[in-house]
């Protein structure tokens, strides 16, 4: 009670203070009043008296300001008091602060780090002038037949019309360069070969030089190259006279015209742009598009123009127009591809999860709250507004939201590195993920919700109306009011839902990366090399030539210790890489027609060294060369698609472009089953395959890609010796040996970091839910200590008391979990279109999660419950 007294006795001196120093200068300011009419009355003027008041009572003004300064910085003064009493509370329950602070930091540093990648991926500007107005351009048939989507000249030329919504219209085409040292050592660069629109229509002036003129893309005009910052700097050394020097390549030297802005990165990771001089009536569809609008152009207005524009393509070129349209995409969007879906979906986890944070750290503060509640009803008493008691409340909310912020982004920082090392890095725009000011901004506005979020349940159950009432209602014992109890089971039945949404949005993705990949891509990936190389130009144009090299490397290969098969191709699945080609096909006996077929140029070894199934018919055979029958072999999705219930043995199919040559014509003679060649969850395309000496004209790809079948158990270990075979007939050649396995592997980066983030945050979640409903019962059982000892004394078994503790946590648990199941149904049917394989009712998941749940609160429950099972009720009833 002296306690309590001394606490008054302060409280009532404070108020008297502030009530004096107010009317201190209420009669002050009377005063002077009263003295400056006295000076008036004897003749003086209004200012004059006034004056002359101030010179007798110098000091009154400055009195005065002191006082209003008091009163207008009362506020500033009183949270500067909030912030140390708090700050002293927190210190002295470090359990309490550590437990709180940690859960804080947990969730907003994982909000926080994929925040900053989101951020980096998709929010950030791209940097070029105006990039919003930046877009792709690809194509697409409205008939439903097959394109490579790539766009021709003839197209660009005619979206360069003045009258079109359209600044500038550029392509470009990837180009596979070898690059050579000063002491002639080979190194692959990525080369790009662009029209005179693309360094204009992305804006960013070259670094060093004139760049490309108009002299160089008319026909017959030089060929130069602008090489990137990247390369100049790892190359040339950063040489300020590089232009006017020439660029080593295997194919010859080209004259050095300018060192591209740092900024500039399209195509992704091109090293060295090159000059092409096109026809602009060529109709050949290999070429990346882009468009730069014009200012405030809208989707409607520019899907108008480009409608007008196909529409008239495909009147002048019927064969390889007709029926085409255009489709456009935001440069930014195109970058990150499929990305942008994965990181919508864990950023919506991390929400969640911080969600449940907050939920989980206002449990902890609401039963903390239930042993302040005489001192707020006494604050109340004396005269403490709502506003001054939930200040004081919110407060102490914002100091253990800033820990855990500060605590978080370091967490967060720590946890964006390890994300870059673990193969983020590798990932389109996320190179570097900076911390910059927008994700510190979205730092500060995480700090300002979960201050308000966990200090808003114990603020409107301390801060409330009624605190006579909570201060009878907790007794003699200060325990909680039933109005406690009943927010805390509200708050676990939200984590628990939080927590169930969570762990089955996680066993979707994880279903949807396991289907990926066990997902059969219709080759062997175990026990194979791969690797390609560029063949120059200028010593392999002789179809004769190629071949004798081809035939003398592969023998050499064969040789190899372990080597069981070797092939080629003119391109290799999941590369991403163009090698094959898409010409018109014709089927004997169709009408004239114009569909597509991806041309594959293989050796006849192919399809054994790839492990591919031969399902029909015959594979290729040495036999068949130039001077034999010309053979082609289609895939299943060839069949399926063109030739329905006809024989495919007996069918011959004729190629070629802008037309279909007859020349070409050639018997079908087996089927192999589908390769997925664009993506592992991409369908696989009609295709067929020729045999390189059978290639038409003898005309095959320069670019030969090399499949080696091993029986060793790991066949990197045939790398040193393939490089020095390799080496032994062109040592200009470079190239990179891999294994089939990181091939595949390679195109699950993305979906194997979403998985990973989703797997961590999904076991987070069980923690917190955990924590939380383990709190919330080791709380209300001690609060019920007097209670189950009076239970016990009256025969009540240690069962019963379990039992008595735990129905109220698994009915909490329960209508959760309900709860979740119906909100995590909801968010997997959003997320549908993101998986791959997976229903979002799939009742194994949904089942698994709500076990999983269930079983982490039921052991959650049952530790508390026990343990006040076992309190001995003679010593209990005693203390009481």
């Amino acid at each position: 009670m002296s306690g309590i007294r001394a606490l008054l006795a302060r409280l009532a001196a404070v108020f008297a203070r502030r009530r004096d120093e107010e009317r201190l200068a209420d009669e002050i300011a009377a005063h002077l009043d009263l003295l400056a009419a006295e000076y008036r009355h004897r003749g003086f003027s209004a200012g004059d008296a006034r004056a002359a008041a101030r010179r007798d009572f110098g000091g009154i003004d400055r009195t005065k300001e002191r006082v209003r300064d008091q009163r207008g910085f009362a506020w500033f003064d009183a949270f500067r008091q909030d912030v140390v009493y708090a700050v002293r509370t927190l210190v002295r329950t470090p359990a309490f602060t550590v437990t709180a602070v940690g859960t804080l930091a947990l969730g907003i540093s994982a909000t926080t780090a994929i925040f900053s990648v989101a951020h980096a991926a998709l929010l950030r500007p791209l940097p070029y002038p105006h990039p919003e107005d930046l877009r792709t351009l690809h194509t697409r048939f409205t008939d439903g037949r097959v394109t490579s989507g790539l766009v021709g000249p003839v197209e660009l030329s005619r979206l360069k019309d003045p009258a079109l919504p359209i600044e500038n219209a550029a392509l470009s085409i990837r180009l596979d360069l070898t690059l050579l040292r000063d002491d002639d050592t080979p190194i692959a660069i990525a080369g790009a070969g662009v029209d005179e629109g693309f360094f204009p229509l992305f804006g960013l002036p070259v670094a060093i030089g004139a760049g490309f003129t108009p002299e160089h893309f008319r026909k017959n005009g030089p060929v130069a190259a602008v090489v990137s910052d990247r390369l100049w700097r790892s190359a040339f050394g950063g040489d300020l006279d590089i232009v006017g020097k020439t660029l080593p390549l295997v194919t010859g030297n080209l004259p050095i015209v300018g060192v591209a802005a740092p900024d500039l990165d399209v195509p992704r990771s091109a090293d060295v742009w090159i000059n092409l001089q096109l026809d602009p009536q060529d109709t050949n569809h290999s070429f990346d598009g882009y468009l730069r609008l014009r200012p405030g152009t809208s989707s409607e207005v520019l899907s108008n123009a480009l409608s007008t524009v196909a529409t008239g393509l495909g009147r002048d070129y019927p064969g390889p127009e007709g029926n085409r349209a255009f489709v456009v995409e935001p440069l930014v969007d195109a970058m990150v591809g499929d990305l942008r879906p994965m990181l919508i979906i864990v950023l919506s986890a991390t929400l969640l999860l911080l969600v449940l944070a907050c939920v989980n750290v206002a449990d902890l503060l609401l039963a903390r709250a239930s042993h302040r509640l005489r001192e707020i009803a006494i604050r109340a008493a004396v005269g403490a507004s709502r506003t001054r008691i939930a200040m004081q409340l919110l407060t102490e909310s914002v100091v253990l939201a800033t820990a855990g912020m500060l605590a978080g982004i370091a967490l967060a920082y720590g946890g964006v590195r390890a994300l870059l090392l673990y193969g983020a890095a590798q990932l389109p725009r996320l190179e570097t993920v900076p911390f910059d000011t927008p994700v510190l901004l979205f730092a500060l506005a995480i700090l300002v919700t979960s201050a308000v979020g966990v200090g808003l349940a114990p603020l409107l159950q301390l801060a409330g109306a009624g605190m006579e009432r909570r201060l009878r209602e907790s007794g003699r014992a200060v325990t909680a009011g039933r109005s406690v109890h009943r927010a805390l089971r509200t708050m676990i039945a939200a984590e628990v839902a939080v927590a169930v949404t969570i762990v089955a949005g996680t066993g979707l993705l994880v279903r949807s990366f396991v289907n990926l990949q066990r997902d059969d891509p219709g080759f062997t990936s175990r026990g194979r090399l791969t690797f390609d190389v560029a063949l120059p130009l200028a010593r392999y144009s002789d179809p004769g030539v190629r071949r004798e090299w081809t035939e003398t490397l592969f023998s050499r290969l064969r040789a190899l210790r372990g080597v069981t098969a070797v092939a080629g191709s003119s391109d290799f699945p999941l590369r991403n890489v163009n090698g094959g080609d898409r010409p018109l096909i014709q089927l004997d006996g169709w009408p004239e027609s114009h569909v597509v077929a991806w041309r594959r140029v293989v050796t006849p070894a192919f399809f054994d060294a790839m492990g591919m199934r031969l399902l029909r018919g015959r594979p290729f055979t040495a036999d068949d060369r130039a001077t034999t029958m010309p053979v082609a072999i289609v895939n299943e999705s060839f069949v399926r698609t063109y030739l329905g219930d006809r024989d495919p043995l007996m069918a011959q199919v004729s190629f070629g472009f802008p037309r279909v040559d007859p020349r070409t014509q050639r018997t079908i003679v087996g089927v192999v089953s589908d390769v997925k060649y664009a993506s592992l969850w991409s369908s696989a395309e009609p295709a067929f395959y020729v045999v390189q000496d059978q290639g038409w004209n003898g005309n095959v790809t320069l670019r030969l890609v090399v499949i080696v079948a091993t029986a060793l158990d790991d066949p990197r270990e045939l790398i040193p010796a393939i490089r020095a075979e390799v080496r032994k007939q062109d040592p200009q050649l470079a190239f990179t040996v891999e294994p089939v396995d990181a091939v595949v592997a390679a195109t699950l980066t993305r979906q194997k970091l979403g998985t990973m983030l989703m797997l961590l945050f999904g076991a987070m979640a069980l923690l917190l839910a955990a924590i939380g409903i383990y709190g919330m019962l080791a709380y209300a059982s001690a609060q019920r200590h007097g209670e189950v000892a009076t239970r016990m004394a009256l025969g009540a078994t240690r069962a019963n008391i379990v039992w008595l503790l735990c129905r109220h946590g698994l009915t909490v648990t329960t209508a959760g979990a309900a709860i979740g199941l119906g909100i995590a149904y909801g968010a997997g049917r959003l997320a549908a279109g993101w998986l791959y394989e997976v229903r979002p009712s799939d009742p194994l998941i949904l089942a698994s999660a709500l076990v999983l749940v269930l079983g982490v609160t039921i052991v959650a429950t049952l530790i508390p419950a026990g343990r006040a099972a076992r309190i001995d009720p003679a010593l209990s009833m005693r203390f009481e």
